[in-house]
């Protein structure tokens, strides 16, 4: 059928498909920069280009000159300003399935050691911030503290983390079955609705997960509880026991944050918020 009167012209399936994956691109963008800061300045940049649009349609030569000449240089401020956000783009494109050469290998005795440790420091109220590397490299981060390459043992963490040690207020990256070190510095979370008891520990056990895939587990040095932190969220665990957690960090393990639904992760946290006696360190 000949559809030549049409004023517009009928799409084929190359459009469709086009459509489809920039449909695609732009909604996985808005799922990542949720409930990030990057969300305020993705407003402020539309807000720019409809002060541009309208100043034009007005007539007003002097606004839509400057506000253009602003847009001109957006491209090197979204560079900028979505640094971390472009970063975590490209990490999540480097451990697609597809592109995986070396998936983490963690042995369930590992897991165990490292939940053996976690429950002791928590019953004799030791801090500790333990991070368990996923997919994304954490070498950075582990430069900043003390190489050991050690194997995964839960008198090693619990000496770690003795009150007054030089390694004590830092955390312990473990890779695959094995301490790689200890005593290493992590970025804070600045996440405004983190609650503002939260201590250096905590912000820090969040913060990492905010860059990375990994896992953190602490254990706050005023009340001994125990949080796990993934992807930005935090969760106070409450069935102490042995097989319990470890179901419970087995768990965040395998979950994979591309694909398993965010909205678990944030019904634990919500659920989380409504207990309001918190971790102070």
């Amino acid at each position: 059928m000949n559809f030549g009167w049409l004023p517009f012209r009928i799409p084929g399936i190359i459009d469709i498909i086009d459509i489809v994956v920039i449909s695609f691109v732009i909604y996985k963008l808005l799922v990542l920069i949720r409930g990030t800061r990057a969300v305020q300045m993705l407003i402020g940049i539309i807000f720019l280009l409809i002060i541009s649009y309208i100043s034009g349609i007005m007539g007003l030569i002097t606004v839509k000159t400057m506000v253009d000449y602003t847009i001109a240089f957006l491209p090197v401020a979204i560079i900028v300003l979505f640094q971390n956000e472009i970063r975590k783009i490209l990490a999540r494109m480097g451990t697609n399935p597809i592109l995986q050469f070396n998936a983490p290998t963690r042995a369930e005795a590992g897991i165990e050691q490292i939940v053996k440790a976690t429950e002791i420091l928590s019953s004799q109220r030791k801090g500790s911030l333990i991070i368990l590397q996923q997919n994304e490299g954490l070498g950075h981060h582990i430069e900043t503290g003390i190489p050991m390459d050690a194997r995964i043992s839960y008198d090693l963490l619990i000496n770690i983390f003795e009150p007054k040690t030089p390694l004590h207020d830092g955390a312990v990256i473990i890779i695959d079955d094995r301490i790689a070190a200890a005593g290493c510095l992590l970025p804070l979370s600045a996440n405004p609705n983190l609650p503002p008891h939260f201590g250096t520990r905590h912000r820090a056990g969040v913060g990492i997960t905010e860059e990375t895939d990994c896992v953190s587990v602490i254990v706050s040095e005023e009340t001994g509880k125990i949080s796990f932190a993934k992807n930005g969220m935090i969760m106070h665990y409450k069935d102490t026991s042995l097989e319990g957690m470890t179901r419970h960090l087995d768990g965040l393990l395998k979950m994979d944050v591309k694909s398993a639904p965010q909205s678990r992760l944030i019904a634990l946290w919500e659920r989380w918020r409504h207990h309001p006696e918190g971790e102070n360190k």
